[in-house]
Formats: C-alpha cells, structure tokens, sequence
C-alpha cells in the first residue's frame, strides 16, 4: 500500500472517533444558535405587534424635565461698540428685547452658565484680538476675568465659550476686546442660563 493509504487507514481508525464529535459538535452547535436566531425574532416581531406595551413596573422610571422659566435664560444680541478706555480695550455693548446698549446684569442670586461668541467681520490680519469676560464690582470697576476667548488672522471667531459661574445679585458682566474691529452681528451673542 502506498505511504497516503496508510495515513487514510490510521484516520479511520484513530481519529475517526474525533471526527464523529466535532460533528455532532458542530451540529448541536447550529441548532443552538437556530433556536437563539428564532427566539429573537420571536421577540422583535413582539416588539413591532405590541410597541406600546406598558413597562414593568419593577423598571425605574424616567424623570420629565422641569419646565424653564422665562427668567432662567438670558440672552443678548450685540448692539455697538464704545470707544476705547484707558487701558485700550473697548466694550462691546448688547441689547434685549428691543433694549440697546443695556448691562448684562444677574437678576437673582444662583448658579449659571454663560456662554458667548464673538465673531468679526472684518479685522486686520497682524492683531491677535483678545476677548474677555469680566466680571464686575458694585463701582463698575473689573474684580474678575472668567472667560478669554482668542481670534486671529485665520480664525475669525472665539468660537462658543462656556462656563458654569455662581453669581450673586447685581453682578455686571463686561465683554471688551483688545482692539477695535467690525464685528459681525449677525454670529456674536451672550447668554446665561440659571441652573439653581
């Protein structure tokens, strides 16, 4: 007998018995995985006939947002410019509902998040402008800087700015820049949110 003859006779004999479990292996294996496929569409045809089918009652619950009042956001538009102050910064001013030129003033005590763009229309390519929100005393004067947002020559905006802040009453927030240029009305705005 040739040398791949005797191999044939040593797997028949052998390991034949291996061959013969990792059939019955492989078969029990498909119709495992038959009933897991047919229960699944069991249940996602389930799913399509009753889909307002009440949850369990043992599941948690979600919760509804709380409505926001009208006074827990506050947004302002940019309105104009003021001319330059001492220290060479100018004040960029912003108006609401229909009011122009008003200060950005926090109505009640609480935590709030304040956010702020400012993009500008034109500008001169060599400046590196800086914006700043700053927060201010009962005299008017600067206690604070929170928030610095950059614009150069290639990016012409600070792009959306954000913080979480905790404000007391009467608190003016001013945004000023570095240097004077056209701003676009249309991308620039302020808001606050009032969280609690």
């Amino acid at each position: 007998m040739s040398e791949s003859g005797r191999q044939c006779d040593n797997l028949d004999s052998g390991e034949g018995v291996h061959v013969v479990q990792l059939r019955k292996l492989v078969l029990v294996l498909l119709m495992w995985s038959s009933i897991m496929t047919l229960g699944l569409v069991v249940s996602i045809s389930l799913h399509f006939r009753h889909p307002g089918s009440p949850l369990p009652s043992n599941l948690p619950q979600t919760l509804s947002p709380k409505p926001v009042s009208e006074d827990a956001l506050q947004t302002y538009d940019y309105t104009a410019s003021t001319n330059m102050s001492s220290d060479g910064r100018i004040e960029l001013r912003w108006q609401n509902n229909s009011r122009q030129n008003i200060s950005v003033k926090v109505q009640k005590d609480g935590d709030y998040f304040l956010y702020l763009q400012v993009t500008l229309e034109k500008m001169k390519p060599e400046n590196l402008y800086i914006v700043t929100v700053d927060i201010c005393g009962p005299d008017n004067q600067r206690d604070k800087k929170v928030l610095e947002g950059h614009i150069t020559g290639s990016q012409p905006s600070t792009g959306f700015m954000g913080k979480g802040l905790s404000l007391s009453q009467g608190t003016v927030l001013k945004v000023t820049c570095n240097f004077s240029a056209i701003v676009d009305y249309k991308n620039t705005y302020l808001g606050m949110i009032k969280l609690k």
